[in-house]
């Protein structure tokens, strides 16, 4: 019964369909659901604007993304750079003042080592003489003018160490003068070189900033050319113009970051670095050769520990010498007197040839307590020698592992700006396309922006962190050619 039924009912629908015709098929049409419309772009204006949103910041980026670590100078360039280093470190006043020092305590030597050569003195009298008589001698009472001149000389013949531990005392003295100078034009060579880092860091970052800023700008000209035509609404202008707020604080902060080391500059090189650029170049040894090797980093000492070696020596020959001044000391001592020059009678001549030990017998203890006070400054020298050594082993192994991680952190730097770029360009094609929103090409733009910051920081820190290392390891003056350690 079913199957009949069914039949009959297969029949029937048939019969309707050829009757319906067209109006049926028309029906089907209306009914079914519309295709989707194909996507439309914007306007060739506001297309071309998307397009090229932040392109201006790749570019700038562009030559910062090298994928290999290329040198951006040449050995003469270096060789100029080191140059103008030298130069300022050495019209500079503290390396000036440390070079005073060192001459004062060159002629400390010499004050010490006269100690073992002949004294002479001389000695003029001349006024009135007047005695009593006396009854032991059987001399009259006498009163009359004299005048006389005398001659002295003397010469140390022994004095248990005291001079020798002067002489030696001024020698270590100097030896500290001159690690002190060179420990000085180190310092002030490394200011020098960062205060010209520092300045292409400035130049660099506000250049960016105001690439940024113009990006931020047109991102704000897009969204009201939107808006004029209702593709856009008033929240997206006011959360671009935001951006565009940001983006001008942080181009006058970068403003004010390049006056504030343009000043560090002038002080070093004496001008307000106007001839440095963003494109001038970052001296990064770091990415030539074995240079770690050839210097001999490995196992150098800073300058503060031969400071404090020197230092130790000095207080060593100071406890010596203060011991054998509480000695005796023996000279030769030859005099001879010409006297009555201006009394009546003949002027007649004392000579004298005497061995002289002179030894202080008791002076309240202070020959005791000058003993004691050197033997603690040797302690105190010693323990700031071990201090030293641990600081410097410390610096030197810091600088070395920071120099390390910057490298790996300069290439995931690099990396990161890559893929904004990259990011940026496929999110501003989907704007264009009316697939992406607002905050999605904001936040992209922003990235990117972020990425070209974080890496040029990274970059500079890197070719700092070459010349923190030779300074930790008192390489740094031979390296820029300053001196010979």
């Amino acid at each position: 019964m079913m199957s009949g039924f069914g039949g009959r009912f297969s029949a029937l629908s048939f019969a309707c369909l050829l009757a319906c015709g067209g109006g049926l098929s028309a029906w089907a049409q209306t009914a079914a659901p519309a295709p989707a419309a194909p996507l439309v772009a914007l306007s060739d204006e506001v297309n071309s604007l998307v397009m090229s949103l932040g392109e201006a910041q790749i570019e700038f980026m562009q030559p910062l993304m090298s994928p290999t670590p290329v040198p951006q100078w040449n050995e003469k360039d270096l060789q100029r750079f080191q140059q103008r280093i030298v130069s300022a470190t050495l019209s500079h006043p503290d390396v000036l003042a440390s070079r005073a020092a060192r001459m004062a305590s060159t002629f400390g030597i010499r004050e010490a080592q006269a100690a073992w050569y002949p004294q002479v003195s001389s000695q003029l009298d001349n006024g009135r003489k007047k005695s009593d008589p006396s009854a032991i001698l059987g001399t009259p009472a006498r009163d009359y003018n004299a005048a006389s001149f005398t001659l002295t000389v003397r010469q140390l013949l022994y004095d248990f160490g005291a001079s020798t531990g002067a002489i030696d005392a001024s020698n270590a003295r100097d030896q500290q003068s001159w690690f002190r100078q060179l420990m000085v034009e180190g310092d002030t060579a490394f200011k020098a070189i960062q205060a010209y880092h520092e300045v292409i860091r400035a130049e660099r970052q506000l250049a960016l900033a105001r690439k940024n800023q113009q990006a931020r700008e047109s991102i704000l000209d897009l969204v009201k050319q939107r808006q004029d035509i209702g593709g856009g609404t008033v929240s997206d202008v006011v959360r671009a113009q935001s951006r565009v707020a940001e983006a001008a604080a942080a181009a006058t902060a970068a403003v004010q970051r390049l006056g504030s080391v343009q000043a560090s500059y002038k002080e070093f090189f004496g001008a307000q670095g106007e001839a440095l650029k963003a494109q001038s170049p970052l001296f990064d040894v770091n990415v030539v050769g074995s240079w770690r090797a050839e210097l001999g980093v490995a196992g150098q000492e800073n300058w503060k520990v031969r400071l404090s070696t020197a230092a130790k020596q000095a207080a060593e020959a100071e406890l010596k010498t203060t011991q054998g001044r509480s000695l005796s000391s023996i000279n030769l001592e030859v005099s001879n007197t010409r006297r009555d020059w201006v009394s009546p009678g003949v002027p007649g001549s004392d000579q004298s040839v005497m061995l002289v030990a002179r030894q202080a017998l008791y002076a309240g203890g202070a020959d005791s307590a000058r003993i004691a006070q050197s033997q603690q400054k040797l302690t105190q020298a010693q323990e700031e020698l071990d201090s030293a050594k641990r600081e410097s082993s410390r610096l030197l192994e810091q600088a070395v592992l920071e120099a390390e991680s910057l490298g790996q952190l300069v290439e995931s730097r690099r990396v990161a700006a890559e893929l904004a770029a990259e990011s940026l360009r496929m999110i501003r094609e989907q704007y264009a396309y009316r697939r992406g929103t607002l905050l999605d090409l904001l936040t992209a733009q922003e990235t990117l922006n972020y990425a070209g910051r974080d890496l040029i920081d990274a970059q500079v820190d890197r070719a700092m962190s070459t010349y923190r290392i030779l300074n930790a390891a008192a390489l740094l003056n031979r390296f820029m050619g300053l001196a010979a350690d």
